[in-house]
């Protein structure tokens, strides 16, 4: 058994698709989880609230994500002198912890939860050592997840999932992951905004932008590791506080000018400036408020996030 948690991206949207892009990423306490048992031959299969999917080498296009990763570990496999392994494990993948009842994404990156739960899984199934496949997991899955979304995406999501607490992404061809603490103590409430979002359509609509008007993306970049920075080297919530503002307002007038909405309403009891939309679009908000100053009850649809300490847990 192996366990994964969800991941957001609190500060950093879009920026961490740039090489040198910092984005600061925490993972939540909803997993993912993964089970292997004998095969015959190699089947991986997931489940969620509304939906299945199963893949076997002879349906390879039932899941690209699933295609993908059994691509990427077989080749890791074979440039580290190990024959690909005549595969006898069922991998099944239950990542409904990272929805709502009704099927919707709840914006905790789960597919990249699943790659990283995915690529474990085969690694044991085939017999790597456990410390060499431990540090190819977060590489292979990031390579994986990009393959899946036509070569796109930046691995915030991926490192996250594994590392696990909370990082500062460092973005770029070769992704890497700073553990980090804020200096104040925050209490993260999220909320549902409008509707879903499509990570992969919303990452295409900005390189569409960032060709059209190179000189606002370098501006934009700037910007946001500037107010990325400063957020982290905040000593105070009421610094925070000024500082999650502007990354919010920052966050909305790329939204608006790539043509994907990043403004969500404040919930009932929250200050609107505390608020702000995580990753591509409005699909998830955060309130981020001192914890001394936290309601002891959240209001009705509003949940407090649990951070999620440990990254890839693996189970014997």
């Amino acid at each position: 058994m192996i366990t994964v948690p969800g991941n957001l991206l609190l500060l950093g949207e879009y920026a961490v698709l740039e090489e040198g892009g910092l984005g600061l990423a925490l993972a939540v306490d909803r997993r993912v989880r993964v089970e292997t048992t004998a095969g015959p031959g190699l089947r991986l299969e997931g489940s969620w609230p509304g939906g299945t999917f199963a893949w076997t080498p002879d349906r390879p296009g039932s899941s690209p994500l699933a295609a993908a990763v059994v691509d990427c570990v077989e080749t890791w496999l074979r440039e580290n002198g190990a024959p690909t392994p005549g595969w006898d494990a069922r991998i099944a993948v239950d990542s409904a912890d990272l929805f709502d009842a009704g099927g919707r994404k709840r914006g905790f990156g789960a597919s990249a939860a699943v790659a990283v739960g995915l690529v474990a899984a085969l690694l044991s199934a085939a017999g790597a050592p456990p410390a060499r496949a431990r540090a190819a997991v977060p590489v292979l899955a990031t390579r994986a997840h990009r393959m899946a979304q036509g070569g796109r995406g930046s691995g915030y999501d991926v490192h996250c999932s594994f590392h696990g607490a909370m990082g500062l992404f460092h973005g770029g061809q070769e992704p890497s992951w700073e553990p980090c603490r804020l200096r104040w103590d925050p209490a993260i409430f999220l909320f549902s905004g409008p509707a879903s979002v499509s990570t992969p359509d919303a990452v295409g609509r900005y390189a569409e932008w960032k060709q059209r008007d190179a000189r606002a993306a370098r501006e934009f970049l700037e910007d946001s590791n500037r107010c990325v920075r400063e957020f982290l080297r905040a000593d105070s919530a009421a610094q925070a506080a000024a500082r999650l503002d502007a990354c919010r307002r920052l966050g909305v007038a790329i939204g608006r000018a790539i043509g994907v909405p990043a403004s969500v309403a404040a919930p009932p009891g929250f200050d609107a400036s505390a608020c702000k939309a995580l990753g591509a679009g409005n699909e998830l908000g955060a309130c981020l408020v001192s914890a001394e100053r936290a309601p002891d009850t959240a209001p009705p649809g509003v949940e407090r996030a649990l951070i999620a300490e440990r990254g890839i847990v693996w189970k014997e």
